[in-house]
C-alpha cells in the first residue's frame, strides 16, 4: 500500500483565439490538472494557443519529444479555424484517415434531429492514421488518442460540458489501460463552511499527512469562503485507499462537526437543499442587498421546488413596507439595513407564505452608502423558524460582488444548519455577530 509508481508527466494545450485572448477563462486547464495528478502525471505546464496550425504544429513537436502525454481541448469542430487534428497529424508525420463509421453515425445523428448534414463536417470524424477514436456521447466532433513512447497525443472537445463528459466517460479508462497504471492515487475531500481556513487548519492539521506511513498527503484550499479538506495516496485500488484515508476523514468530520456540509464534490446550496427536503421543510427568502441571489443558488439544485416557495426580492423601502409589512416608524427610526428591519422582513414573508423556515437580508454592498456606523460591507440577516426569529451582523470585506455573494452563502448555511438541528443557529459563520433574539 502506498508504494511508489513511475511519475509520468504531461501537458495542457487549450487551442482557441477566444482562450488566449481572454474572453473565455480556460477552466478546462484547472480541472484536467487535478484528474491527472489523480492518475499519477505530473503536469509539466498549461498553454493556451491561438488558431494557428504552424505554431500548434511546433508546441507538440516540442512536447512529444520530451516523452510528454499532451491533452489538447479545442479545435477539433467542423470550422475553418478549427486546426487541432490536422496540426496533430502533421506533428506526428502521419496522414488523416477517415472513420466511416463514426460519420456515418454522425450523419444518423444529424438525421434525428431533422437537420440536413452541414458541408465540412467530414472533418470532425477524422483522426490521425492509428490513432483510437474515442467517442464523445455529448456532442458531434469525434475524439481520439495516439501514444507516442511514455507519452502521446489525446484531443477532446474545447466545451466543458464536453470535455469532462468524455474524459470521465471514456479518456480516462483509456489511458488507464494504456500506461498500465496499476497504482495510481485516490482522493478524498470534505467540503466546509463557517470557520476560517487559518483556524480549520489548528484543529485538523495532524490529519494532513501521516508522517509517511502510508504517503498520505493533505491540504486545505480555498474557494471564497468554502474551505475544501482534501487527502490522497498512491494505492492500487479504492479499497485499497479508502482502508487508510476513511479513518483519517471520519476523525476530521468528528472534530469539526457541523461545519462539514459535504463529502467531494458537492455544493453548499446543493446539500442544504437535499437536506431541507429530507427534513420536509419549506422556505421562503425575503432578499434586500443579495438581489435575488439566495433564490438562484438554491433553484440551481434540481429538485428546489420541493423546498422553495418563493423569494421577495424587496430592494426599495416602499417594497419591504407593502410586500413584508415592515413598519414605517422602524425604517424611519433604525434604516433598511438594521437588526430590526430583517426581523420584520423574514416574520412578514414567513406570515406571507406559510413557510417552515425564512431568511433576510439588508445590506450596504458599496462602493457607495456607508457611513461610520454602518460601513461598506455591514450586512444584516434575520431568521425565523417555529417561534424564533434570530438575527446577526455581518461586516464583509471586499467589493459589492464578493459582499453580495459572501451574504448569499451565509444565509444558505442558515438554512442548512436549522434543517440539522431543528432550530436555528446562534452562529451560522465567522463572518457574524450574534445578537440576541427578541
Amino acid at each position: 500500500m502506498g508504494e511508489p509508481f513511475q511519475q509520468r508527466r504531461a501537458a495542457i494545450l487549450a487551442v482557441g483565439n477566444e482562450v488566449v485572448q481572454g474572453f473565455i477563462v480556460n477552466s478546462n486547464a484547472a480541472w484536467l490538472a487535478q484528474e491527472l495528478g489523480e492518475l499519477g502525471f505530473d503536469v509539466a505546464y498549461h498553454l493556451a494557443l491561438l488558431d494557428r496550425q504552424e505554431e500548434l504544429e511546433r508546441r507538440l513537436k516540442a512536447a512529444l519529444a520530451e516523452g510528454l502525454l499532451i491533452i489538447c481541448t479545442g479545435g477539433i469542430g467542423p470550422t475553418e479555424d478549427d486546426r487541432t487534428r490536422q496540426a496533430v497529424a502533421a506533428a506526428l508525420n502521419l496522414p488523416l484517415e477517415l472513420d466511416h463509421q463514426e460519420l456515418h453515425t454522425l450523419h444518423e445523428r444529424y438525421s434525428q434531429l431533422g437537420r440536413s448534414f452541414p458541408k465540412g463536417s467530414e472533418i470532425q470524424c477524422m483522426a490521425p492514421k492509428g490513432a483510437a477514436l474515442v467517442r464523445n456521447a455529448f456532442g458531434t466532433a469525434s475524439c481520439f488518442f495516439i501514444k507516442r513512447g511514455g507519452g502521446g497525443v489525446a484531443c477532446l472537445p474545447g466545451v466543458p460540458r464536453e470535455m469532462k463528459g468524455v474524459w470521465r466517460e471514456e479518456l480516462r479508462k483509456v489511458l488507464v489501460d494504456e500506461f498500465g497504471l496499476g497504482a495510481r492515487f485516490f482522493a478524498c475531500e470534505l467540503k466546509c463552511f463557517g470557520l476560517p481556513e487559518s483556524e480549520i487548519d489548528l484543529r485538523v492539521r495532524h490529519l494532513l499527512t501521516d508522517g509517511g506511513k502510508h504517503a498520505v498527503e493533505g491540504a486545505i484550499l480555498v474557494d471564497d469562503a468554502v474551505i475544501r479538506l482534501r487527502w490522497r495516496l498512491s494505492a492500487k485500488s479504492q479499497a485499497e485507499a479508502d482502508a487508510v484515508l476513511a479513518p483519517v476523514v471520519a476523525e476530521a468530520r468528528k472534530i469539526l462537526g457541523d461545519v462539514v456540509f459535504a463529502d467531494g464534490d458537492v455544493s453548499l446550496e446543493h446539500a442544504t437543499v437535499e437536506l431541507l427536503r429530507e427534513k420536509k421543510l419549506r422556505v421562503a427568502l425575503a432578499e434586500s442587498c443579495t438581489g435575488g441571489m439566495i433564490a438562484h443558488l438554491i433553484t440551481q439544485v434540481p429538485g428546489s421546488s420541493d423546498v422553495l416557495i418563493e423569494s421577495a426580492v424587496t430592494y426599495a423601502n416602499e417594497a419591504k413596507q407593502r410586500r413584508l409589512g415592515v413598519k414605517g416608524e422602524t425604517l424611519s427610526a433604525h434604516g433598511a439595513v438594521s437588526e430590526q428591519t430583517v426581523r420584520e422582513m423574514a416574520e412578514g414573508i414567513k406570515r406571507e407564505s406559510g413557510a417552515d423556515l425564512t431568511v433576510a437580508d439588508s445590506g450596504i454592498a458599496g462602493p457607495g452608502g456607508g457611513s461610520e456606523g454602518k460601513p461598506v460591507g455591514t450586512v444584516w440577516l434575520a431568521a425565523s423558524m417555529g417561534g424564533e426569529t434570530k438575527a446577526w451582523r455581518m461586516l464583509v470585506p471586499g467589493d459589492r460582488e464578493l459582499v453580495k455573494w459572501r451574504a448569499a452563502r451565509t444565509a444558505i448555511n442558515v438554512l442548512r444548519l436549522a434543517a440539522l438541528h431543528g432550530k436555528l443557529p446562534d452562529k451560522p459563520t465567522h463572518f457574524v455577530s450574534t445578537v440576541d433574539s427578541k
